[in-house]
């Protein structure tokens, strides 16, 4: 019994009226990873966008003290009570809307500019 991967699949498969292979080089081109990785990068920075209204604020500096790591893998908010004030919810939140799980409120909203930015940010 023959194993084949699914790519030596689609580059072997014939057409009845076409050439015996197809030229993925398209393919290739925009699964690369630097284009993958740009993607990543629009999408971290357009959801740090989106997501800055929805977290906590009393004088702004959680909000401000952002970074996204260089391959668009995570947002990183750098106080240290970032993580309470994302995950433990509370009471008094001073700016009304915010609060924690900022990222779910915004991925509710947003997913779908997010897609866009992925896709221009990769070049499809």
């Amino acid at each position: 019994m023959k194993h084949t991967t699914r790519l030596s699949i689609l580059t072997s498969w014939k057409w009845s009226n076409g050439p015996d292979r197809h030229n993925l080089s398209g393919v290739y081109k925009k699964l690369d990873t630097q284009n993958v990785q740009r993607g990543q990068y629009a999408v971290a920075n357009q959801a740090l966008a989106d997501m800055n209204q929805f977290v906590p604020m009393d004088e702004g500096i959680l909000r401000m003290a952002t970074s996204i790591d260089m391959d668009g893998s995570h947002v990183n908010y750098h106080m240290p009570y970032a993580s309470r004030m994302f995950y433990m919810p509370m009471y008094n939140y001073t700016t009304p809307g915010t609060g924690p799980r900022w990222d779910i409120k915004a991925t509710r909203m947003f997913m779908s500019n997010w897609v866009n930015a992925f896709m221009k940010g990769a070049g499809w």
